[in-house]
């Protein structure tokens, strides 16, 4: 496992990274005019111990550059792996800084930012939407106590396939409409008695999602909509010192993803594997 590699020697714990799809398996030296490849040489001199070093010129680079975490410069490369758990277990910034005994306390927000836009980029990248043919999804409409209106939906056989979408402040039939066709897919159920959302949609808007997308609407009594508001009420709950963003909704639709992963760090490195592959 990464973390336990973390008690090992600079040398073999930066392989388990390259293994882990953190650091490039191999590199090539830019100042040669051929490319040749670099290898890894044990410098104690530099923060994480090992550094890239061309086998022709000499030339080296860090570990780190064309990675991730290329813009972390102050701790180890284990220190952020740590941070990393600390994070994806949603350890809470102080209890990690307490952790962590690090002197330079802005590094954990940086990290924890860099997570929470990394939160942003896996549904952009990562996530089909919810839903799918005989599949039912029931819909929700909110308004946080700052005047955010918010738009969710979550699968009545799998709580772990949410969404919730912020909608704009003067949010119309079209916006509802795009974030419903945004987020489900095809085929799918959609079961919603909120009379909001029922309203604003009008005959129109289920016309619309029924021909365009194939998106079926019940809005009979027995249609409420008690898993996804339930979601909303734990979101309230887990956030309750924290102001309604974007990134709040991201990073708790994000943990609600990882629920399905025996181990949520694992998971989370092998997405940053993937959205950020390192630079060779």
């Amino acid at each position: 496992m990464l973390l336990e590699k973390t008690q090992v020697s600079d040398h073999e714990f930066i392989e388990a990274c390259q293994n882990a799809g953190l650091i490039a398996s191999n590199r090539n030296c830019t100042s040669c005019p051929d490319g040749t490849s670099m290898i890894l040489d044990d410098t104690p001199a530099a923060l994480d111990g090992v550094e890239w070093k061309c086998v022709q010129c000499e030339n080296r680079l860090s570990i780190r550059e064309g990675t991730w975490v290329e813009d972390v410069r102050q701790i180890r490369m284990k220190d952020i792996i740590m941070i990393l758990y600390c994070w994806s277990r949603n350890y809470p910034e102080n209890l990690c800084q307490h952790e962590m005994d690090l002197i330079e306390i802005s590094l954990v927000p940086f990290i924890y930012k860099k997570c929470q836009k990394l939160c942003s980029e896996y549904f952009n990248h990562e996530i089909s939407n919810i839903g799918g043919p005989n599949v039912i999804v029931e819909i929700e409409e909110f308004q946080t106590p700052g005047g955010l209106h918010i738009v969710g939906g979550v699968e009545k056989h799998n709580l772990k396939n949410v969404f919730f979408r912020i909608l704009p402040e003067n949010w119309t039939r079209d916006d509802l409409c795009t974030a419903i066709a945004d987020n489900i897919s095809s085929g799918t159920n959609i079961h919603c008695h909120n009379q909001t959302v029922v309203e604003i949609l009008g005959t129109v808007g289920v016309r619309y999602l029924s021909r365009v997308w194939n998106l079926s609407l019940d809005t009979s009594a027995k249609c409420d909509s008690p898993l996804v508001a339930s979601l909303w009420a734990l979101f309230e709950r887990l956030i309750s010192d924290q102001d309604y963003t974007e990134h709040s909704l991201l990073q708790f639709l994000y943990r609600r993803r990882m629920e399905v992963f025996r181990d949520p760090f694992l998971a989370t490195v092998h997405i940053i594997s993937r959205i950020h592959p390192p630079q060779q």
